[in-house]
């Protein structure tokens, strides 16, 4: 791979992490400022949609080229990091480990955590291990925690959240979830993991909080 081949795909992967992460900051803010967050959705989507053609790309992404054996066992182990990992955060939120009830946005919550694992550890990390494997983890990591981070740090809403650990909470558990994709191949525990995850923390929503836009 020559070095110019290497420096657009890194450009491509900074411009679509960048994307994100603008449309995190402005999505909350009136009109006509919101438009900014459209804007910078639609260069990232461009990006993501130039390098993925076919369904053969994405599912090479996914990772499900796999034996029916092995994609069983990607995916049970997701469910059990998701279950842990949803009780290490309702402790910290001070609530009961397991949810009580079980409502309706709970599932749209797991589709856009599936979708989250798709954008920062399907494409962005894949994308970024064209150029080196390690730096793809630590990189589609940090872009999902900056999505995050801006996403409750814009002040265009008045959040009573602890970004310090969450930022902390998604960069870990990105690290977990990047790398078990970098030698699994696959991004099937990761997207069931978040998937069990959202379900399990946000079980008793009623109604989508203010973060989902």
């Amino acid at each position: 791979m020559t070095h110019k081949v290497k420096s657009v795909i890194l450009s491509e992967a900074i411009i679509c992490s960048l994307g994100f992460i603008v449309f995190a900051y402005f999505i909350h803010y009136k009109f006509p400022t919101w438009l900014i967050s459209f804007a910078a959705l639609l260069v990232s989507g461009f990006i993501i949609a130039r390098n993925l053609k076919s369904v053969s790309d994405l599912r090479k992404i996914v990772g499900i080229n796999k034996s029916f054996r092995d994609l069983l066992l990607l995916a049970g182990s997701g469910p059990l990091l998701g279950c842990l990992l949803s009780v290490l955060y309702r402790r910290h939120l001070g609530i009961e480990l397991f949810p009580e009830s079980l409502h309706c946005f709970a599932f749209i919550a797991a589709l856009i955590g599936s979708t989250e694992e798709l954008v920062f550890r399907g494409f962005i990390q894949e994308h970024v291990r064209k150029i080196n494997g390690p730096l793809s983890v630590l990189y589609g990591t940090l872009s999902h925690t900056g999505y995050k981070f801006f996403l409750f740090l814009s002040p265009a809403v008045a959040a009573n959240v602890d970004t310090g650990f969450l930022a902390l909470f998604t960069f870990i558990t990105g690290i977990v979830f990047g790398t078990i994709k970098y030698f699994s191949g696959s991004l099937i525990p990761a997207i069931t993991a978040h998937a069990l995850f959202d379900i399990l923390v946000y079980a008793e929503f009623v109604n989508a909080p203010w973060w989902v836009w």
